[in-house]
C-alpha cells in the first residue's frame, strides 16, 4: 500500500516555489502600495492584472504545475495503480495546505491580496493537476 503523502510534500514544495518566483516576478514592476488603491473599483483591477502581467505569470505556474503533474502521475501514480480517491486526495489536500501556507504567509498584507494569491495558487494548481492526471490516466 503507497501512501499519497510524500507526493503531496514533492508537490506542496515545488508548486510553492514556482508560485512565488511567479508571483515575485509579477510585482516586481510596481509597488504593493498600488495595488491598495484598487480595492473597490472593479476597472482598476482589470488594469492592476495587466500592468502586473498576472495573467501571463499565471499561464506560467499553470505550465510548470501541468508539466510536474503529468511527470508525477506517471511516475507515482500509474506505477502504483492508485486510484480516484488517491488522486483527488492528492490535488485538494496539495491544494489546500498551499493556499492556507500563502494566506498565512502573506498575514500581514492587505485582505484582497491574501485572498486573491490563495485563490490564484488553488485554483490554477487544481486545474492543472486535475487536467495533468485526466491526460496520463486517458492515454495509460
Amino acid at each position: 500500500m503507497v501512501t499519497i503523502l510524500p507526493f503531496v510534500g514533492l508537490a506542496l514544495i515545488y508548486s510553492l516555489i514556482i508560485f512565488f518566483l511567479c508571483e515575485e516576478k509579477s510585482l516586481k514592476h510596481k509597488k504593493l502600495t498600488e495595488l491598495r488603491e484598487v480595492e473597490y473599483d472593479p476597472q482598476k483591477v482589470f488594469v492592476a492584472l495587466e500592468k502586473y502581467q498576472t495573467l501571463r505569470y499565471a499561464g506560467y505556474y499553470f505550465a510548470a504545475v501541468l508539466v510536474y503533474t503529468l511527470v508525477m502521475a506517471y511516475v507515482a501514480f500509474v506505477k502504483h495503480h492508485l486510484g480516484l480517491l488517491e488522486v483527488i486526495s492528492y490535488i485538494f489536500l496539495t491544494a489546500f495546505i498551499g493556499s492556507l501556507f500563502i494566506f498565512l504567509f502573506k498575514w500581514r498584507k492587505n485582505l484582497l491580496i491574501k485572498v486573491f494569491s490563495s485563490f490564484m495558487y488553488g485554483s490554477l494548481f487544481i486545474a492543472a493537476s486535475g487536467i495533468g492526471m485526466a491526460i496520463v490516466y486517458l492515454t495509460d
